[in-house]
Formats: structure tokens, C-alpha cells, sequence
């Protein structure tokens, strides 16, 4: 009987690991572990397949392309869940854009500094020294993974040597080591690094500046709280024109989730302002910080920060003004207050769900049995929403599963709402009355996820990254000055962006600070999604 020829299939992934382990055995003169020989045994042997099947002229292009696993197997895609979706709809999925998909944060993990301890206690091929008889060979290495800890700031003192000249009196002086001059310019203290670690401290975990200069002399390094804010705005400035190209980006959005929570500011004074609702100006003196996410039609989210006089309307108003005219009117997320409104620019505005569920949800224990079968229905249209995701519904598809399955359950509570308002015992001013008056008067609004196909059905997406400002004001307390409160504009909201875009931010702002001459000239090349590829591009071209 012919031998049946041997084919492994083996994926990129797969290959690329190991070729990745099997230079760091060359490199280091380590050996494989058994699992690793016997894969790179067995891609040998499909290697010496293919070569005889392409000899004998006896595969196909598709067929190599399967046999090297470039396509997926067909009888496996089958009996997927994507597959099973794809058939129902008659056409392949598409990724859904309707942004309100809780996103994992993915960013990976540095891997581990590669360190190779040689042996020099014995040689190979040496007599064995416990038995007597056999000789040692190369044997897998062992391994020990060790997680270490850094004081926060280390202060290095660089002494550079200079010859003066006793005619000219001209000094020459030594250059500093590149690996020096990365960290910051020949006269800064401060390194990019240390700036990065303390803008993260305080604009992301809230640890205020005082905090943090208790923390350095901890470790024995003093630094004044001063000191801290001044660094954190020069970092500030370095990456401050991304901040303005995020704000450009944002205006281009199709959809804008918004809300805010109150703010101090202590030197801020009351300045004559217009009117959030746009009728006549007003005395303002109440200092809010303001956050929204821009969501683009690529599929990348900008997340800003602003904290000022002015609500989140008023901040949605500034950055619709950079809008390109032509675009159609965006649509926006929020509660129903009326600070969260845009009146003098077009908007397609849609209510958060979830508020109007609390209202019903605070009064259960008044009104069990009625608030209990409400509760169950609403939970229809988030239940329907994880349906959506699990089965990665294009916008279209999306919206027509919700036409079916969350518009039953809305009319059902406005039905209930309505006739609820008609007993003659209702009691128009009760929490009660009031809950159900705020779903009948938003109605409309609070349905838009069931009539716009992007149209989201809550505002919780918001107030999660809302308490990144939070955590700061139940620490901090407050911004002394208007120019501190702008700081934080800047760095917060680029951190915010850069950590949903799953990016480390920590190298991120480096990165933008070592490069501040090029980010000043092209910002939109160092945007959180396109900085990697700019970096390599200027590897690229220092190497030539």
C-alpha cells in the first residue's frame, strides 16, 4: 500500500513563535524542549511534501493555499456561530458600528527582557561528576520569570568633561550618550519619562500632586508638588497640538456621547456668558467637567475632556463649530437635561435608557408587583442588544433585529405609562408620576435606537469614562487655577484616547514628547492609531 504523504497544518502564528524560539536557542546556545522539535520536525516534513506534490505537479494553488493554513478549512468554518449567522442573513457580517459594544481593553503586555545566564561550573561533553560515566550534552533550559520593582524617580548625575582654550577661552565640551538625550534635551532635568509617569498619576489614577511628592521622598527622592504640575505642563505642551488634531478628528464624527459632573476650580471668576439654551447670556459661575466620545466612521474613538464654565452641550457646540460643512447632522447620546442639549446646530438627539429605567428602578419597593413587570420588560432591549453583539450585526441588521424584538417592548411600556396616567388616582407629582411622565415626554427620544441605525440605547459608555475625572476630583478636590484645569484638558483626554485604543499609553506619551518637533509639524501622523507606523517609518529612513 503507497505510504499516505504526512501534511501538518500549521498556522502563522504557530511558525512564528517558534522560529522566534528557535533564534533565541541559536543565539544563545540553548536547546529546544521536545514540543518544539517535534513541530519543527513536523513542518520539515510538510515542507518535504509540498516540494514532492509541487514536483509531481499534483496540487492546485487553492489547495497549497489550504494546505499552509492561508485559508481556513471549509468543514470547520461550518459549524461556527459566524457561519450559522451568516447563512440566516444570506451575506457575511459586518462589523458593527453602532459603539455601544463594551470594549475589553486588549493592549498586551510587554514581553519579558530575554537575559542568558551561561554555564561555566561545566562544560559540554564533559564526564558526568555525580556518576562518573556518562557526558553532559545540551539539555532545555530552565526557566525562572522574575517580575521586579523600580523606585518611582532615579536621579542620575552626568559629569561632562570640557577643555577650554586659553587664547579664545572657547569650551569644549563632551556629548552626552544618545541613549541620554532621548529621555530630554541636554538642559532638562526632568526626563520624557518621568513627566509621562507623573502625568499618568495624576490625570488617569487621580493621585494628586502632593500625593505624589509624599510618594518620591518615600523613595527617597524629593520632589516638590510644584515641581510635579510644572512638569506635567511641559508634557502638556509637547503634546499639545495632537489635543487640537483629536478636537479636528472629533467635529468629523457620526455620533457623540455626552454628559458631565460638577467641577471647581478656585480662581475661576463668574464671567457673562450666553446661555447653554442659547436665549440672551447670564452670570455663569458653575465650573463642570464635560466629557464626550467622538465615534468615527473608521471605527476609532476620540474621547475629550474639558473643564471650564460650560456643560457638555456647550463643549459638543465647540467642537460641531470645526464640523466640515456638507457632513449630515450627527447623532448624540446623553441624559435629557437640558445642559446636555445642542440648540443652535443641527443634531439627531437620542435619551439614555438606563436613566429612565432608574427612575422606575428607585421606586420598586413603593410599587413591587407593577415595577417588577416593567423592570422585566425593559430588560428586553439590553437583552436584545447582547443578542446583536454576540452575533456581530452590521448597523442595518441591527436595527431591523430591534424593530423586532425591542420596539414590542417599548410600546408596551408606554401603554402601560399611559394608562397608568389615566387612573383617576394617579398622582401626577409622586415619584411614581414623575418617572412615568419623564418616559412619556422623551418617548420619542429614548426610541431612536429603534429608528436610526447607528442610534445607541444607553449613555453608560460615557459615564465610565466620566470617572476618570471623578477619581481626580475625589482626590484632588479641585484645580487652583484655570491654566491647571486646562492641563488636564489635554492629558487627560489624550490618555483616555490612547487607552481605548488599546495602546500603551505610557509609551505612547513618551513618543509623542521624544518626537515633539515632528508631532508639531504633522499631528495627525502621531494620533494614537497611526504613531506605531510613524515611528517605524522614521526607523526606516534613519536607517538609509
Amino acid at each position: 500500500m503507497a505510504h499516505s504523504p504526512h501534511i501538518v497544518e500549521i498556522d502563522r502564528k504557530t511558525l512564528d513563535e517558534l522560529i522566534v524560539r528557535v533564534e533565541e536557542a541559536i543565539e544563545h546556545q540553548l536547546a529546544l524542549n521536545v514540543d518544539d522539535l517535534k513541530l519543527l520536525l513536523a513542518a520539515i516534513s510538510t515542507l518535504c511534501t509540498l516540494q514532492e506534490k509541487i514536483e509531481a505537479d499534483d496540487v492546485t494553488l487553492h489547495k497549497l493555499r489550504k494546505l499552509l493554513g492561508m485559508v481556513q478549512q471549509s468543514e470547520r468554518r461550518s459549524g461556527s456561530s459566524e457561519t450559522s449567522e451568516n447563512n440566516k442573513n444570506g451575506k457575511k457580517n459586518h462589523k458593527n458600528n453602532s459603539g455601544n459594544k463594551k470594549k475589553k481593553n486588549k493592549q498586551a503586555s510587554k514581553p519579558p527582557r530575554l537575559v542568558h545566564h551561561a554555564m561555566t561550573e561545566h562544560q559540554r561533553g564533559e564526564v558526568c561528576s555525580a556518576c562518573k560515566k556518562g557526558k553532559l550534552y545540551k539539555f532545555e533550559p530552565g526557566i525562572l520569570l522574575r517580575v521586579t520593582g523600580h523606585a518611582r524617580f532615579e536621579a542620575e548625575k552626568h559629569v561632562v568633561e570640557q577643555l577650554r582654550c586659553n587664547a579664545c577661552l572657547k569650551v569644549y565640551q563632551a556629548s552626552l550618550p544618545a541613549s541620554v538625550l532621548e529621555d530630554g534635551d541636554a538642559n532638562q532635568m526632568y526626563g520624557y519619562s518621568a513627566r509621562t509617569l507623573m502625568a499618568i498619576d495624576k490625570f488617569f489614577s487621580g493621585l494628586p500632586y502632593h500625593h505624589q511628592a509624599n510618594l518620591a521622598d518615600i523613595f527617597g527622592h524629593s520632589v516638590h508638588a510644584s515641581t510635579i504640575f510644572d512638569q506635567c505642563e511641559q508634557a502638556a505642551n509637547d503634546v499639545m497640538p495632537v489635543f487640537y488634531e483629536l478636537k479636528r478628528q472629533a467635529a468629523m464624527a457620526y455620533q457623540f456621547l455626552l454628559d458631565d459632573t460638577r467641577n471647581r476650580i478656585l480662581e475661576q471668576k463668574p464671567e457673562l456668558r450666553d446661555k447653554p439654551n442659547g436665549k440672551g447670556k447670564a452670570i455663569r459661575t458653575g465650573v463642570y467637567s464635560s466629557g464626550l466620545i467622538a465615534q468615527l466612521s473608521d471605527g476609532h474613538e476620540v474621547v475629550l475632556f474639558e473643564t471650564s464654565l460650560g456643560h457638555a452641550g456647550e463643549h459638543l457646540k465647540s467642537i460641531l463649530q470645526l464640523r466640515p460643512p456638507g457632513l449630515s447632522p450627527p447623532l448624540t447620546m446623553s441624559d435629557a437635561l437640558s445642559s446636555n442639549s445642542v440648540t443652535t446646530l443641527p443634531v439627531r438627539p437620542a435619551f439614555c435608557n438606563a436613566h429612565a429605567r432608574r427612575n422606575f428602578f428607585d421606586i420598586k419597593s413603593r410599587h413591587p408587583k407593577e415595577i417588577d413587570h416593567l423592570l422585566e420588560t425593559y430588560a428586553g432591549i439590553w437583552k436584545a442588544e447582547d443578542a446583536v453583539k454576540e452575533a456581530n450585526l452590521n448597523p442595518d441588521q441591527r436595527l431591523a433585529f430591534h424593530k423586532k424584538h425591542s420596539l414590542p417592548a417599548m410600546e408596551a411600556i408606554r401603554k402601560w405609562s399611559v394608562d397608568t396616567a389615566e387612573k383617576e388616582d394617579f398622582e401626577e407629582y409622586s415619584a411614581l408620576g414623575k418617572a412615568i411622565q419623564y418616559f412619556l415626554k422623551h418617548y420619542d427620544r429614548l426610541l431612536l435606537f429603534c429608528m436610526e441605525p447607528n442610534a445607541l440605547i444607553d449613555n453608560n459608555r460615557m459615564e465610565e469614562k466620566l470617572k476618570i475625572v471623578i477619581r481626580g476630583r475625589k482626590t484632588a478636590h479641585f484645580y487652583k487655577t484655570v491654566n491647571g484645569a486646562g492641563v488636564s484638558n489635554v492629558l487627560t483626554s489624550l490618555i483616555a484616547t490612547a487607552y481605548g485604543a488599546d495602546e500603551n499609553v505610557y509609551d505612547y506619551l513618551l513618543a509623542l514628547q521624544q518626537n515633539k518637533r515632528d508631532v508639531k509639524e504633522n499631528p495627525k501622523a502621531w494620533l494614537p492609531w497611526n504613531y506605531r507606523k510613524t515611528l517605524g517609518d522614521i526607523e526606516v529612513s534613519s536607517k538609509k
